[in-house]
């Protein structure tokens, strides 16, 4: 009995330890966090600088190049979360974008009986999963029509194009 008293002390010991460890290292968890995240950006760099070493080609040109190219795609990108085209106009079965299917979404889910939703109240949670398998297939159909539609195909081909060019003006390494 007093063997047992033993092990029952000493788990209960361990548990509060690092029940106690775990809440006192918040700060260093985000520490951690943060150092993982910075380090990802900095080997992603090094990545593309290698990239265009190998190619040839004056890495902080290549990275301004690939700046210039993600500004474009945002560009591209923005369409499908609006649904605007830039000369007038909207995509095809997706007017307001995916923004707009989040809206609804949202507005929807108040909709459903008892919202915001408890665990328990399962006649809610079954309104808001319709709801949401609703806003995915918006989603979906927006997707679709974005990269079926002539204008997107054209503007992301035209970042391609200019990504290309700017490599291809790049100082050449020795």
């Amino acid at each position: 009995m007093r063997h047992y008293r033993s092990w029952v002390l000493l788990a209960a010991a361990l548990v509060l330890g690092w029940t106690a460890r775990a809440s006192a290292d918040a700060s260093c968890i985000q520490q951690a966090k943060g150092d993982f995240f910075d380090c990802k950006t900095q080997c992603k760099a090094d990545y593309h600088d290698s990239k265009f070493a190998c190619r040839g080609v004056e890495p902080s040109c290549g990275t301004a190049c690939l700046a210039g190219r993600q500004v474009c795609q945002d560009g591209v990108e923005a369409i499908l979360d609006t649904g605007q085209l830039p000369a007038g106009g909207t995509l095809a079965d997706c007017a307001t974008g995916t923004d707009g299917c989040k809206a609804t979404l949202q507005a929807d889910k108040q909709t459903c009986p008892g919202w915001p939703c408890q665990l328990s109240d399962q006649a809610c949670n079954d309104c808001v999963d319709g709801k949401q398998v609703t806003a995915f297939i918006c989603r979906d159909t927006c997707r679709d029509s974005w990269r079926a539609d002539p204008t997107v195909i054209s503007l992301a081909q035209n970042c391609k194009d200019v990504f290309k060019a700017c490599v291809q003006a790049c100082p050449k390494l020795p």
